[in-house]
């Protein structure tokens, strides 16, 4: 279970500046979504320095410029929640296996599923507006975000298990114990994660489908990943 302070935590951070934006909100128009050069204008908002270099690396280097922001923030994100656990001293395999999972699973497989959600309502025929980021946020959240966690745990554990092989020694554990090790983690903490999920990422989606265009979307879901990157850390080593 998460401590009490974060129950609040996504709330605060969340919620928050999103309704601020709300009355503001517009989905974005077909040129926009299908133009670089006006998705660049519209995030850039015209200016220039750190931001529009990152903005032009994700399109000109994306996946690269993901795996490397995903780096930062999911490292940032264990760094505060073993900050807000205080339970003993700084573990550094974990955070290498939370980076790592990060990196090598979470980042591929959105760029992925975000590409599959284009997709769809292509095939669907959907003309920008609110319908269709309905259909693409219900798509997130109900297909994309039950696979992805399932994954994650998995991910988790058997980067856990590398990780201690390399640093500790004596091998990888048998098939067997890892399976049994994941589906015990799936058993107590998949179905809390998910609603877990729904409570952080229910208003980000909403923007991102409805503002960002798409070769922005991961990385705009790694800025809102470092407060689920805290959940995420907390749960996944709740039981360790």
């Amino acid at each position: 279970r998460l401590p009490a302070a974060m129950a609040a935590l996504p709330y605060t951070l969340l919620i928050s500046p999103m309704l601020a934006l709300s009355p503001h909100l517009q989905p974005l128009t077909h040129r926009q979504l299908t133009t670089s050069r006006a998705a660049a204008v519209l995030l850039r908002g015209g200016g220039g320095g750190a931001w529009s270099s990152y903005l032009h690396a994700l399109e000109t280097k994306p996946m690269r410029t993901k795996m490397a922001t995903s780096a930062v923030l999911s490292g940032t994100g264990d760094l505060i929640a073993q900050a807000l656990e205080a339970s003993g001293p700084f573990a550094s395999r974990r955070l290498c296996a939370l980076v790592a999972v990060n990196v090598l699973y979470i980042v591929p497989v959105l760029t992925a599923f975000y590409a599959a959600n284009e997709a769809l309502v292509r095939a669907l025929k959907m003309a920008p507006g609110w319908r269709r980021t309905g259909v693409q946020l219900a798509f997130d959240q109900l297909v994309n975000a039950p696979i992805v966690i399932a994954g994650f745990f998995a991910s988790f554990q058997l980067a856990t298990s590398v990780i201690d092989a390399l640093i500790v020694g004596g091998g990888l554990p048998p098939v067997r114990v890892l399976g049994a090790s994941v589906r015990a983690q799936l058993v107590e903490s998949w179905g809390a994660t998910i609603v877990a999920n729904w409570k952080v990422w229910v208003l980000p989606q909403l923007v991102n489908f409805a503002l960002v265009p798409p070769f922005a979307r991961v990385a705009f879901a790694n800025v809102v990943a470092l407060v689920w990157n805290v959940v995420l850390s907390l749960i996944a080593n709740a039981s360790r």
